[in-house]
């Protein structure tokens, strides 16, 4: 009673002195030193399952903090001696700020521009409007995340502005959770509108003439998410439902098509989705009427999906009877797919992601080796030429002018935040705006290898090394996996991988199936009964590093989150022996729990299956962390983090894991957990945290792997062989 109450005082305290939780006194952790825990179990499908850390699932219990402030301290004390490594990673993110002020490509509302800047110092970026599309022009402060919180926990999401220019909607969160606010606010006058959505979980797609929008709401009891209508200047309980799905765990979103020159089509239309990938219900009525949705396309057949109205004639891109997509085009009246036209036929090569209508073409987006290539189509489909963006890269593209003109930019691994501006009709580009960021990549190396999994798929990595870094198996390497939910590893400058890049080490990105590089029968291959899959594809990344001595397995490290934090786990618990260290960050771990408590966890279904379904609960107690650890198990220096306010990932999952581990694994293993207090589920965090965040795992890789420096570590290895024979007795010679 006197440690509860103990307990009690510190936190009191803590939450009115903005105190730590490693701060809580010696003797009240030692009362902490093992985690919350009872004799919880449960029968699923014949099985008796245990659990015995179940109480570590009440996250807001004194004895859960207690241990998770214990969990921290233990973590800070093991990487003491390392501060040095992270001062050093410090010092590299500080360098790679950009210089100057950081201006992003501006968004053309009505007459104005909107831009997001930053001044070297602030915390986050501020909101912007300007007269001019021009860089550094003269522009008038709209929104200041620092301003609305003084604290820097809150981050401006998203904006959503009408096509005049006048409104704006703006969502906001806190410390990274998913549960938003959504405001509203006069561009003018820049003042509050006063009208103010609590726990939003939805975009704005407003009329064209900004007096009302469209969202979506989810009902907690069925997982289904509605479509409802505000009309502006009215009270939210008057909002209207415009579509509720008849069924539970039934996604629904609104949306409106444009046709040639930029009118609004003729109809609104009605996305319908549950849990099971690759499938749509398509539902349509003539913009403007009362009358019910009708459909047009029926659920289970496949992906069709509308882009634009031309000539009366709807586009979509669709999956139905091509493995890689393609563009069709069909009349309203007679949507059946017997009716349909092929306008873009299917690539043997690569998958079609997306098409939009801009200077009398169709621009087409296509995933080509994990990259993005922009082929440029006449409205009849014939080709006239690509878009000139070099291959592994991915793009964005800005505004698109009246004048054929936009403002693009290119992001790969090598280079980052370039703005060109592009001409679609003399298809050139042009640089507009250098990127201030003061580091690059350009001198490295970026290639293409392949492992080959344990069924003899072919699973493509990209390579990212210095040219002095010798391929002589000393080199500190960090393999990177996700692996899941049809999400593409593509290109992309990280100021991480630079850092790790330029201190000597080699960094992997691997594109395991689950992931969408590939199309949908490489997303198959990976979710569900194939979830195996992807562990064996990442075991044999890291396989074919070591055999072709990019490095050993006392040098790899292994890194992942969310369902990449799955991954890590569940391929370090069945081939520890491959792996120097291993990082799991904000892991899925309990695989029959992770659809209980979190708002997105019914979702996630698809890739993992349904525990309440036998076959399914079987599938995943093969992998599932939590439930293969064995007494005794020997495994690599493992580090979990999570965030105390991870409100999709609970972090339960992490505190779960952790504890099994350490009252489980051998004595020599190291299980590490820290649990942070400003990022949710990896996002929401500034640059400042984000750096701080990214220097301690480096610090953690430098005292698990050694020195990331190869000559650092070789001198390192001398060294201590010097010692060892140092100490050996001499040999008695006999003559």
């Amino acid at each position: 009673m006197k440690a509860l109450q103990s307990l009690r005082r510190f936190f009191y305290r803590a939450a009115n002195d903005n105190r730590k939780p490693s701060d809580i006194p010696e003797k009240d952790l030692k009362r902490a030193l093992n985690p919350p825990h009872d004799d919880t179990q449960e029968v699923l499908h014949g099985v008796t399952v245990r659990d015995p850390f179940r109480p570590l699932e009440k996250l807001d219990a004194l004895e859960t903090a207690a241990w998770v402030a214990r969990e921290n301290k233990k973590f800070d004390d093991y990487m003491r001696p390392s501060k040095s490594a992270e001062a050093q990673a410090l010092d590299f993110f500080n360098k790679a700020r950009s210089v100057g002020m950081y201006e992003s490509m501006p968004g053309r509302y009505g007459k104005k521009y909107l831009v997001w800047r930053q001044q070297p110092g602030e915390a986050r970026p501020s909101l912007y409007i300007k007269d001019s599309a021009d860089y550094g022009a003269p522009a008038r402060l709209l929104l200041d995340p620092m301003k609305i919180d003084p604290s820097g926990k809150t981050n401006i999401v998203d904006k959503y502005v009408t096509g005049d220019g006048k409104t704006m909607a703006y969502r906001l969160s806190v410390s990274g959770s998913d549960k938003e606010t959504l405001r509203f606010m006069d561009v003018e006058t820049g003042k509050d509108l006063g009208l103010i959505y609590k726990n939003f979980r939805s975009s704005v797609r407003w009329d064209r003439d900004g007096k009302g929008f469209h969202y979506t709401q989810s009902d907690e009891a069925t997982k289904s998410t509605s479509v409802l209508y505000h009309k502006m200047g009215t009270p939210i309980k008057d909002d209207k439902i415009v579509y509720a799905p008849g069924t539970s765990e039934t996604q629904s979103s609104y949306f409106r098509l444009s046709k040639e020159k930029g009118e609004s089509g003729s109809h609104e239309w009605i996305y319908v989705s549950d849990n099971t990938p690759g499938k749509n219900a398509l539902l349509a009525r003539p913009a403007g009427s009362d009358e019910p949705f009708h459909e047009i396309f029926p659920h289970k057949q496949g992906v069709l999906s509308p882009v634009a109205e031309i000539g009366g004639r709807i586009y979509a891109v669709t999956d139905l009877g091509a493995h890689n997509s393609k563009l069709i085009s069909f009349d309203i009246n007679e949507p059946s797919p017997e009716k349909w036209q092929t306008i873009l036929p299917e690539s043997k090569e690569d998958q079609l992601n997306d098409v939009f209508v801009w200077q009398d073409k169709l621009f087409a987006t296509y995933s080509h080796d994990t990259g993005e290539v922009l082929k440029v189509f006449d409205l009849k489909g014939q080709h006239l030429y690509d878009a000139p963006v070099p291959p592994l890269s991915s793009f964005t593209m800005g505004q698109r002018m009246s004048d054929g003109t936009c403002l693009l930019t290119y992001n790969n691994f090598k280079e980052n935040g370039n703005i060109y501006k592009y001409d679609a009709n003399a298809n050139t580009l042009t640089l507009h705006k250098k990127s201030t960021t003061p580091i690059d990549l350009k001198d490295c190396i970026v290639e293409r290898i392949q492992a080959t999994s344990k069924d003899g798929t072919k699973v493509p990595m990209t390579v990212i090394r210095h040219p002095d870094t010798k391929l002589d198996g000393t080199a500190a390497t960090l393999l990177y996996g996700y692996g899941g939910f049809n999400v593409p590893m593509e290109p992309a400058f990280s100021t991480s991988i630079a850092q790790w890049v330029r201190a000597g080490g080699i960094y992997v990105q691997a594109n395991l199936r689950g992931g969408g590089e590939y199309g949908q029968k490489w997303y198959d291959d990976g979710r569900k009964e194939n979830k195996q899959n992807v562990f064996d594809d990442f075991a044999a990344c890291a396989e074919h590093l070591i055999k072709t001595n990019y490095t050993s397995n006392k040098r790899l490290a292994i890194q992942g989150g969310s369902n990449g934090g799955l991954l890590t786990l569940a391929t370090m618990i069945q081939r520890p022996e491959l792996f120097g260290a291993v990082i799991s960050e904000v892991p899925v771990a309990d695989m029959f729990r992770f659809h209980i408590g979190s708002y997105y966890g019914f979702s996630w279904k698809s890739d993992y299956g349904d525990p309440g379904i036998k076959e399914d609960f079987n599938n995943a107690a093969k992998y599932s962390p939590l439930h293969n650890i064995k007494k005794g198990f020997k495994h690599p220096p493992l580090l979990i983090k999570t965030d105390a306010n991870d409100d999709r990932v609970l972090p339960w999952h992490s505190y779960k894991m952790a504890a099994t581990l350490q009252t489980q694994e051998d004595p020599n293993a190291l299980t590490l957990l820290k649990i942070r207090t400003d990022g949710g589920h990896s996002a929401g965090m500034t640059a400042d945290q984000r750096y701080a965040d990214i220097a301690s795992v480096r610090a953690f890789l430098v005292k698990t792997l050694g020195p990331i420096n190869q000559k650092d570590y070789k001198a390192k290895l001398a060294a201590e062989q010097k010692t060892a024979a140092a100490k050996k007795p001499p040999q008695k010679k006999y003559g």
